[in-house]
């Protein structure tokens, strides 16, 4: 037979005390900040599932960031090609007038403009973005096109950007396929040429420069067709990391925030037991020494 004395029960009473008020707490403090798992012990699981959405939420924010910083990088491109392409369908233009019967006077007008547009080209390919040339792939230079000289300094390295789980975008285009690096027949020197040619009265020479210009806008267009469909895959894999982000941030939410209902109920209860908890309590702890001596 076990003998339930006094001191015994005392004990008991405040063990019981104690557990009722680390539940109340708990309660207090799921209601109060809205979170169902306060630390990892609360439920091990449970944290795990958390750090592993909030880390998947992380992960999706840096790319949508990458991806906006790929999408300026493009959007400054294409603005800058279209110029391109419109000083060359001006030089175009100026080169065909050239080819006709002009005074000298005429065609030195039309070498001066010619060789306008070739500085404003210059430093069209010298764009910069965040202190980075823009046209110099990822080469580490002052100037993509050192000007005077026309010289390429960038590399036809691309500039990538994650834009997604495994997915990878070039964010640029290089002079060095824009202006013609590359196939070693480069604008700048084209440009100088058919100025020369001008002043010269060479009008065949300037008419045969016509096809090395058309060919000078095909690499335009082509640097504004890469530019486009990267733009494209950009704002594609945008709509589907705010998707994504949404479904992760609702998934969490399901995991890791308290059903306001059901913890104001919860906080109730734990009070009520509170409370009944101290009146036995106060019950046991009644009797006094006179109620022994009695």
């Amino acid at each position: 037979m076990v003998r339930v004395t006094q001191e015994g029960m005392v004990q008991n009473a405040l063990l019981r005390v104690h557990e009722r008020i680390s539940k109340l707490d708990a309660s207090g403090r799921r209601l109060s900040s809205g979170k169902v798992v306060q630390v990892a012990s609360d439920d091990v699981s449970g944290m795990n599932r958390i750090l592993g959405l909030r880390a998947r939420i992380r992960a999706r924010e840096q790319e949508a960031r990458s991806a906006a910083d790929g999408q300026t990088w493009l959007n400054i491109a294409d603005s800058k090609l279209q110029t391109l392409n419109s000083r060359l369908l001006r030089v175009r233009e100026l080169a065909v007038r050239g080819a006709t019967s002009l005074d000298a006077a005429g065609r030195e007008a039309l070498a001066r403009e010619i060789e306008t547009i070739r500085d404003d080209m210059a430093a069209i390919a010298n764009s910069s973005i965040n202190g980075r040339q823009l046209f110099a792939g990822t080469a580490n230079v002052a100037e993509t096109v050192t000007v005077p000289g026309f010289a390429y300094g960038g590399d036809g390295n691309a500039v990538m950007r994650r834009i997604g789980e495994g997915e990878m975008v070039a964010v640029n285009v290089s002079a060095g396929q824009v202006f013609g690096f590359d196939d070693g027949q480069d604008i700048f020197t084209e440009l100088n040429n058919l100025a020369t040619d001008l002043r010269a009265g060479n009008l065949t020479a300037v008419s045969g420069r016509l096809a090395n210009l058309d060919t000078a806008m095909e690499r335009v267009n082509t640097g504004l067709a890469a530019v486009g469909a990267a733009t494209n895959r950009i704002d594609a894999a945008m709509v589907r990391n705010s998707d994504e982000q949404l479904a992760l941030k609702g998934e969490l939410a399901k995991v890791e925030d308290v059903d306001l209902a059901e913890a104001i109920m919860d906080l109730q209860t734990q009070e009520v037991a509170y409370q009944a908890t101290l009146a036995a309590l106060s019950r046991v702890l009644q009797p006094s020494l006179i109620d022994f001596i009695r």
